[in-house]
């Protein structure tokens, strides 16, 4: 009989189509990797991956030991579940993708202090601002903006919250206060880069009718919180989600343009991938993070 190692790591191969790459996340080194894969092959006595130098593919008898693999390790998954909630434990690896400033500044020292009480639980953080291949990545649970399409993703919203124009009281009073996003052209802008693609079109809205802006940027960055890092240092009109900027705001660092021109609120949600029995550690993460997100917007309203 394999061990379940073995099988672990031979459906993490055939879901990233790299033996190091699968072999890094278990702590193993390329060349044990592929060992531990020649045995299983040897044990099941079939080949289950096609190899060349470029790419790791599925035979026809892999594919069917790879999907029959996963199923038995959702059932044990599910009976350890079960076992953890009839217990209440909270113990174990939980791997979470967050947006990279509301991940910072306001999600990673909820998570800090709730892991604080359960010294068993171990958080694995990933930061970025492109979705989460949640497959690829491993990760248990992910935070995301805006409308998904993913139909594989299970989700809880958690609020819903226009995007705003921002910038710093310094910067606005060398540079003046643009009364409409029409003016945004006449100020330098901070543009959020995401996968590759700048975001230079800005959404407002004027009695009910949604428009674009296109902005050019003064700077672009891929990482959200620079960009607000950039506002608060009188560096340009950012333009992030509220929930990202409102203590800024309520506390004076950067002041809200266009109140009265806020375009649809879009959802911030918590996405995780679909199952009968979420495991327990999941759950309470998202009990967490939906109070006190709950708790923060309370604290600090949109004020139009």
């Amino acid at each position: 009989m394999y061990h379940l190692n073995d099988l672990e790591l031979a459906i993490r191969i055939a879901e990233l189509a790299s033996i190091s790459a699968a072999g890094r996340e278990q702590g193993m080194t390329p060349a044990a990797a592929s060992a531990a894969l020649q045995r299983l092959e040897q044990k099941l006595d079939c080949q289950l991956f096609a190899r060349s130098t470029r790419s790791m593919k599925l035979t026809e008898e892999g594919r069917l030991f790879i999907e029959s693999g996963r199923q038995a390790l959702a059932l044990l998954e599910g009976a350890n579940n079960a076992l953890a909630d009839n217990r209440e434990e909270l113990k174990g690896e939980i791997r979470i993708a967050l947006p990279s400033d509301i991940g910072r500044s306001l999600i990673r020292p909820w998570l800090d202090e709730f892991a604080a009480q359960y010294p068993q639980l171990t958080l694995s953080l990933y930061f970025g601002d492109q979705m989460t291949d949640l497959i690829g990545q491993n990760v248990d649970l992910a935070l995301r903006y805006g409308h998904l399409e993913d139909s594989n993703l299970m989700r809880r919203q958690l609020a819903m919250t226009p995007r705003v124009a921002v910038a710093s009281p310094d910067y606005l009073a060398k540079q003046g206060i643009p009364k409409h996003p029409h003016e945004l052209g006449q100020h330098k802008i901070l543009i959020l880069n995401r996968g590759g693609e700048p975001w230079h079109k800005w959404r407002f809205s004027q009695k009910g009718e949604e428009f674009d802006i296109n902005v050019r940027g003064a700077r672009q960055c891929n990482d959200g919180a620079v960009i607000r890092q950039w506002a608060l240092d009188g560096m340009g009109i950012a333009y992030k989600s509220w929930i990202d900027v409102a203590a800024d705001v309520h506390q004076g660092r950067l002041k809200l343009l266009f109140a009265d021109q806020l375009a649809s609120k879009v959802p911030l949600q918590l996405v995780y991938l679909q199952t009968d029995y979420p495991k327990f550690k999941v759950r309470c993460i998202i009990d967490l993070l939906i109070d006190k997100i709950q708790e923060f917007q309370q604290l600090y309203p949109l004020e139009k």
